[in-house]
Parts: C-alpha cells; sequence; structure tokens
C-alpha cells in the first residue's frame, strides 16, 4: 500500500500533483494499515493530522471527505468483509461478532482521531465510518440470511451491532441499505418499534419475517423528527410554540396502542 492511485472520476488531475498525492498516499496507508490489525507509530498520529489539516486547506479540500468515505474506508472494509468471507458459512456470524468487537472498540476510534480535522461535515468521521461498516460488510454479507439460519445463537455483539449501525441517520433520509438493516434488527430485538416509513419499507422485496408483535411508526411530525426520540415538552415556550395542541409521548400510553399518536385539545 506504498503507493495510491487516486481515481480522476473522483478527483480532478489538477489537484492531483506534488504534495496533495503524497499527503493522501500517507493517510490511505495508514488508514488500511488499522484495518489490518498494525498500529501507528509514535507521532504518526499527530503527522496524519497535520496532513488532513493541510489537504483542507487545498483544493482538494473540498474532495477529501468524499474520497475517504468512498475509495479510503471501503478499501479498508473490504479487508475486514474477506477475512469473514474466508470462513465457513455457519461460523460466519461468530467471526462477524469478533470482527465488529475489534471494528467497534480499537478500529473505529483510531480512524476517528485520524480523521479527526473532517469534523464538522454532513456527516462525522464515526457516522461516516459506521454507515460504511453496513453498506459494506453486512449487507455484502447477507447478514439477514445468516441471522434467519441462526435465531437460536445469535452473539450479543451481533444484537449490539445492530441497534448501533440501526441509530446511524443517513444524511438524505431512509435509504435501501437502512431499510434492510431495519429488517436485521426486528429478527433479533423484541418487541421493536421500528422507524422506517411505509413508502420505506416497501422498498425491500423480502422483508423479514417477524413472528413477534410488531410496532410501527407510520407517521412523523417532520423531517427532522425521524428517528428522534421521544421528549417531554412542558411550560409556556412550549404552549406558544405548538399553540392549545398538546401531543402525548408514549409515557402517557396505558394500555391501548393508539395512544402512541394522541393529540388532544384544550378547551
Amino acid at each position: 500500500m506504498d503507493k495510491l492511485d487516486l481515481p480522476s472520476a473522483l478527483i480532478p488531475d489538477t489537484i492531483l500533483q506534488g504534495p496533495n498525492t503524497a499527503l493522501t498516499n500517507s493517510i490511505y496507508s495508514a488508514v488500511i494499515k488499522i484495518f489490518q490489525g498494525e498500529e501507528l507509530h509514535s507521532n504518526e498520529l499527530y503527522n496524519l493530522n497535520e496532513n488532513t489539516r493541510c489537504l483542507l486547506r487545498t483544493d482538494m479540500g473540498s474532495f477529501i471527505k468524499e474520497y475517504s468515505q468512498n475509495q479510503i474506508l471501503n478499501e479498508g472494509l473490504s479487508v475486514i468483509l474477506e477475512e469473514i468471507q474466508e470462513h465457513e458459512e455457519e461460523r460466519r456470524l461468530l467471526v462477524l461478532a469478533e470482527v465488529w468487537d475489534r471494528f467497534f472498540s480499537e478500529i473505529l476510534p483510531t480512524i476517528q482521531a485520524i480523521l479527526y480535522p473532517l469534523q464538522g461535515q454532513e456527516l462525522t468521521v464515526r457516522q461516516m465510518a459506521l454507515l460504511s461498516f453496513r453498506d459494506q460488510v453486512l449487507i455484502k454479507l447477507s447478514l439477514s440470511d445468516l441471522l434467519h439460519k441462526n435465531m437460536s445463537l445469535v452473539p450479543a455483539s451481533i444484537k449490539q451491532m445492530l441497534l448501533v449501525l440501526q441509530g446511524i441517520q443517513d444524511p438524505r433520509g431512509p435509504s435501501r441499505n437502512y431499510c434492510e438493516l431495519e429488517n436485521m434488527v426486528a429478527l433479533v430485538v423484541t418487541p421493536y418499534l421500528w422507524n422506517c416509513t411505509n413508502s420505506c419499507t416497501e422498498q425491500i422485496n423480502t422483508p423479514a419475517q417477524i413472528s413477534h408483535p410488531e410496532i410501527r411508526i407510520t407517521h412523523y411530525t417532520s423531517e427532522s423528527s425521524l428517528r428522534s426520540p421521544v421528549v417531554e415538552q412542558e411550560g409556556d415556550v412550549y404552549q406558544e410554540q405548538v399553540g392549545k395542541l398538546r401531543r402525548h409521548s408514549v409515557t402517557n400510553a396505558h394500555s391501548d396502542i393508539q395512544l402512541l399518536s394522541v393529540t388532544s385539545w384544550d378547551g
């Protein structure tokens, strides 16, 4: 991994000159090294942070985040995918659990540290890496099929992984991959409160067959409230925001599930 050929389709040729390529190569090599289980050298993290900051100040600044996600992270995650696929199918779920533990506790924090200067963009480095893990490992691994075949033995790490990834929002709203992820979560979590709208779940050709009761959110007050936790709001400021309309959260519900969407008017 000493030399990196940056794809011209992603970055203009005029930017791939001089120190820019060298700086990007250093970041690429370091990230791939982490995915391969190696460690950073002394002071290497500081130098990588400085390289990232330098790239952000150049013409490549507007491309480096996209390149980090679509090329560097995807290349590193392909190493993980190949590691899992080397094992027989009946062992892949256990291997995935081990790989996830290593990724979540060791690789992810190091990637965040290396690419720390990229924070503050549309996605954080952490969100970017987790979404890439979902798309480049779980989806390509056909995890849903593995779960169906091993429902009696799902490691706790797999449940934790699915719930962590379920909490990461796609920047442009629920995607097909997010909907597939929700089907996976519904297989191992009961009862499960769905985040996808009806239109989202329709994207899945073969939705998971769920044997336990299903609770599905089918209406949202706004795009910003999508997948947001329920928050109780009281006081004059809240009344000024919504007038006399009072919305009840799930904490107000007793036995009737319809109370999840109840509204009442103060007379």
